[in-house]
């Protein structure tokens, strides 16, 4: 059975491969911006490469340079040597050892090329046998973790959306939070959903399964960072005013942040996410995790009539 080696990135639903290729990258894939038939995620600040957001990525590995077709992989037990452009197998049946074919080598095996077919050539005609000391160069070797890889560049991870109570704002509107309050953080539950893409290349499949671990907040004061293993909870007035959150996504701010008008902290929300990935090889593991980011900047103002034990 001949095998295609077309790979193609997409996300959970098929998106079918663009017809040629307008825009290369510098792995030699094919970039094509495409919509998925639906909401795409706001773009992401990550500690992964998602610079193709939402691509499909195509790369033929086996082409005939003569029309830029591509062509199949395998034929038989014959193998498509690109740097040749004809398909290769070893003879099975040798010719004896110093005839011309070997041009003197006592070394290597002679190999028969056979060019494409066009429907009209004369069998034994379109090829030729030739010596090499080593088979001669086949497809490349499909990586279920480089498959991996391009599904999950594929993938567009959201950013936090930074919620925050304390959330009024100062005579000036500035915006804050209170020294010594509970301050909750939270994101929208659409940022903390489990996301999925695979990738395909030469027979071999690989899925990656990217899932949302924890909310953290770099608080901006010097503080350490605090983190929750949820998306967090909107504060609702039923919550009371000074309650901890009940998801424990929250901080206390212990000294405020305004000493001259203006001044305020910087805090920064992250969704860190695990990446595990699995072939249809029966092989799996891991890729490294990824955090994606937002901020907010608000003041740390002091409110009298705070009091906590």
């Amino acid at each position: 059975m001949l095998l295609s080696c077309l790979l193609a990135v997409t996300l959970s639903d098929a998106i079918a491969a663009p017809a040629s290729c307008q825009q290369y990258d510098s792995h030699g894939l094919c970039v094509v911006q495409v919509g998925t038939g639906g909401a795409t995620a706001a773009p992401t600040q990550s500690t992964a490469d998602t610079s193709n957001r939402g691509a499909v990525y195509t790369q033929s590995l086996c082409t005939f340079t003569a029309s830029g077709a591509e062509v199949p992989c395998q034929d038989g037990d014959a193998w498509w040597a690109q740097s040749m452009q004809c398909y290769v197998k070893v003879l099975v049946d040798q010719p004896p050892m110093g005839t011309a074919v070997w041009g003197g080598h006592t070394d290597g095996a002679i190999y028969l090329c056979t060019f494409l077919s066009t429907g009209t050539s004369v069998p034994g005609t379109n090829g030729f046998a030739f010596w090499s000391a080593t088979a001669p160069a086949g497809p490349p070797v499909v990586d279920p973790v480089a498959l991996a890889q391009q599904a999950l560049q594929s993938l567009s991870v959201p950013e936090p959306t930074p919620g925050r109570y304390p959330a009024g704002s100062l005579d000036s509107g500035q915006p804050f939070t209170v020294v010594n309050a509970y301050t909750w953080f939270w994101t929208d539950a659409a940022s903390f959903g489990v996301l999925t893409a695979r990738a395909d290349a030469g027979g071999v499949s690989a899925e990656v399964t990217v899932t949302p671990t924890a909310l953290s907040f770099t608080p901006g004061d010097g503080g350490a960072t605090v983190s929750c293993p949820g998306p967090g909870v909107a504060w609702q007035p039923t919550d009371g005013v000074w309650a901890p959150s009940p998801a424990g996504c929250d901080y206390r701010y212990l000294h405020s942040s305004i000493h001259e008008p203006g001044q305020e902290v910087t805090a920064v929300y992250g969704i860190e996410w695990s990446v595990a990935w699995r072939s249809s090889t029966g092989a799996s593991g891991t890729l490294p995790a990824l955090t994606t980011t937002s901020s907010a900047s608000f003041a740390v103002a002091e409110v009298q009539s705070v009091v906590t034990g």
